[in-house]
């Protein structure tokens, strides 16, 4: 029965991808429209998750309309967002700039003339499916993580999607040694830096909009392991269905400082511009996983209590006591395996 129904998603999604790219670019983003307002009413527990992160962000700064707003607005965003793959097929280094384009030109020649590899980030915040054509298309190829369907006749399709500029897709299983194996033969990679992860994942503990965050590391380790330069960069919408790619100063850290920093300080490039542009991140997905359990600022209601979570949390705000508490989350993690 699944295989069955693995087929029928996959004849449903070529059709419906032909089907986007023979429409005008206005339209497909209607649909994209549609589709996440679709979600927004549908999806009960992903909308209860979207608005319970919108509190905590911003408390009182938004009344409950501008909070549902802006969730309803978000995932219209990704809904757009995810057509806009589809169309991208009919996007040439001619005609490209129409849809999308860099704000700054000199920092389009910085990025595709520069001999140096560099790790490019963003959140999932905005186009980022047009601004990977764009940046390919311009002559700078990149090599991206991207997580395989269930459905694996889908995969292929995304991943043609993705590499007809140039990019390579490549799996997360052994990500970070693909990764690191890219920068060293010369080549430019990208990756999300909002991804939270499990406990069982090796992280750091960030503040994003006054709350405790577990997030990837791999950029902070990547440049720490290679020191090419990180390169954050955000689209974003021009109000008339066009974007414009903004990329940031970008970063080098002294060989000495910590995951935590560079990961730290990178958030800190993007908080602000989700701030000004708060329809343009994914308020859906489920940022803050866990919270300290000593009392402090309200979390999202999902957020669970972890000793080990305290455990890295007190390792980073105290590190004389890092090698005791790193043994210390080792024996949890192992207790925790065992009790599973």
């Amino acid at each position: 029965m699944k295989r069955v129904r693995y087929w029928v998603e996959w004849v449903l999604v070529s059709f419906f991808g032909r089907l986007v790219q023979a429409l005008p670019f206005a339209a497909a983003q209607k649909i994209g429209d549609i589709a996440g307002s679709l979600v927004f009413w549908g999806d009960v527990k992903g909308r209860k998750v979207a608005m319970a992160n919108l509190e905590v962000a911003f408390g009182s700064a938004l009344s409950l309309n501008q909070r549902r707003r802006v969730a309803q607005r978000s995932l219209q965003v990704f809904g757009r967002n995810f057509l806009e793959l589809f169309w991208t097929g009919r996007l040439t280094n001619s005609n490209v700039d129409q849809f999308i384009s860099f704000e700054d030109p000199q920092r389009l020649r910085e990025l595709v003339e520069s001999d140096v590899p560099f790790i490019a980030i963003t959140p999932h915040f905005g186009s980022v499916e047009l601004a990977g054509t764009l940046i390919g298309l311009k002559g700078r190829p990149l090599t991206i993580i991207s997580q395989p369907f269930k459905n694996q006749r889908l995969t292929p399709v995304f991943r043609e999607l993705r590499e007809a500029t140039g990019h390579k897709i490549i799996v997360p299983d052994n990500a970070v040694v693909h990764l690191l194996r890219a920068l060293r033969s010369g080549k430019a990679i990208f990756l999300f830096t909002d991804l939270t992860l499990k406990l069982r994942d090796s992280a750091v503990i960030i503040d994003a909009f006054g709350l405790k965050m577990r997030v990837t590391q791999i950029h902070a380790f990547l440049h720490q392991r290679t020191g090419f330069p990180i390169v954050p960069w955000v689209t974003l919408p021009r109000g008339d269905g066009s974007y414009v790619v903004r990329i940031l100063p970008w970063l080098r850290f002294p060989s000495d400082t910590s995951y935590q920093e560079i990961t730290q300080i990178c958030w800190n490039q993007f908080e602000p511009i989700i701030r000004e542009n708060p329809h343009c991140w994914l308020w859906v997905y489920k940022h803050w996983r866990y919270r300290p359990s000593v009392p402090g600022p309200r979390y999202p209601f999902y957020a669970n209590r972890s000793t080990q979570f305290d455990l890295e949390v007190e390792s980073q705000q105290n590190p004389e006591k890092a090698k005791i508490l790193s043994e210390q989350i080792r024996e949890h993690v192992r207790w925790q395996r065992q009790h599973e």
